[in-house]
């Protein structure tokens, strides 16, 4: 039995889009739980959120699930509805360029708390 061609690649996407969702969802909540157990919100009690490692690096993977889960959707839209390579080719290269800078600029909020 043969298999096609882009049938392992789709499975491994939506793989991928649902873990990412999962530690997204998981993220979250243990997020809420510090953000709720800190008490009173201000500029300290936030800077101090994001002080230590083990948030930075969540944090920090947080948003690289979400650019990966954005990216995959955004990746299937254009696959379905931009019909001709090279605008989809430049599409890809336009959000691509987005959401590597934002990781990067999330990488510079991140390591600036110290």
């Amino acid at each position: 039995m043969r298999h096609v061609g882009g049938a392992r690649r789709g499975l491994d996407m939506w793989l991928l889009q649902r873990a990412s969702a999962i530690y997204m969802a998981v993220f979250l909540l243990v997020f809420l739980i510090c953000f709720l157990a800190a008490g009173p919100i201000d500029f300290v009690t936030w800077h101090g959120l994001f002080a230590p490692l083990a948030m930075k690096v969540g944090a920090l993977l947080f948003v690289a699930a979400l650019l990966v889960h954005a990216w995959i959707g955004l990746r299937e839209i254009f696959i379905d509805y931009v019909h001709f390579l090279v605008p989809r080719l430049a599409l890809y290269l336009a959000f691509g360029a987005l959401y590597l800078g934002c990781l990067v600029w999330t990488v510079d909020i991140l390591w600036s708390v110290k």
